[in-house]
C-alpha cells in the first residue's frame, strides 16, 4: 500500500522542501545583515555624538555591523561604540 507520508514518496521527484529553502533564505538575509557595510574604515578620523555616549572624537578601531568602535583622542585607551549612523567626519 502507498503511504504518503513516508519520506521516500515526500522526498521522491522533488527538489528541497519548503523548510530548508525558507532556512536558507532566512540565513542568506542574517549574512546580509551582519555583514551591512558601512562607509567608514579603520583608521579614519570621526566624530560620533549620542545622547548616552556624549559628544567625542577619536580613531576607528573596532567595525561590527553597523556598531563602530571608536578609541577617543582625550582618554584613557577605552573604546565607545556608536551607531554608523550617529559619526560623521570633524571637517
Amino acid at each position: 500500500m502507498f503511504d504518503p507520508k513516508a519520506r521516500s514518496a515526500v522526498r521522491a521527484g522533488r527538489g528541497p522542501s519548503l523548510a530548508s529553502r525558507l532556512r536558507r533564505i532566512f540565513a542568506h538575509a542574517a549574512r546580509q545583515a551582519r555583514a551591512k557595510s558601512s562607509p567608514f574604515k579603520l583608521g579614519d578620523y570621526l566624530t560620533g555624538d549620542d545622547p548616552f555616549n556624549g559628544c567625542k572624537e577619536g580613531v576607528v578601531t573596532v567595525i561590527n555591523g553597523s556598531s563602530i568602535g571608536l578609541r577617543p583622542t582625550s582618554s584613557d585607551g577605552s573604546v565607545v561604540f556608536y551607531d554608523y549612523r550617529q559619526l560623521r567626519k570633524p571637517w
